[in-house]
């Protein structure tokens, strides 16, 4: 499966798919409501991306990244998000 506008795969190695993320800005749908948009769809600058795991819960390939919250004033935060739930990496 093709991971939003891109050409990486979730079948992609942790360091491909970690070089693709690290310095981008990318527009996530959060799965459960967000208190800081109507429509639960975020924007985050991807400054590191620490780790890239298949969850034990979902199933579902993941990363965890230190962010700039760009939705949030701008502020740094580490996330965990689901690589399907990312719609768009610019």
């Amino acid at each position: 499966m093709t991971i939003a506008n891109t050409t990486l795969q979730l079948g992609d190695s942790a360091i491909k798919i970690a070089s693709a993320l690290t310095g981008k800005t990318v527009r996530y749908l959060n799965e459960k409501n967000s208190s800081v948009t109507s429509n639960g769809v975020r924007t985050f600058k991807i400054k590191e991306v620490d780790d890239v795991f298949v969850s034990k819960q979902s199933g579902r390939k993941c990363v965890t990244v230190h962010v700039q919250d760009i939705d949030d004033g701008g502020q740094a935060k580490h996330r965990t998000l689901h690589l399907s739930g990312i719609s768009s990496i610019n």
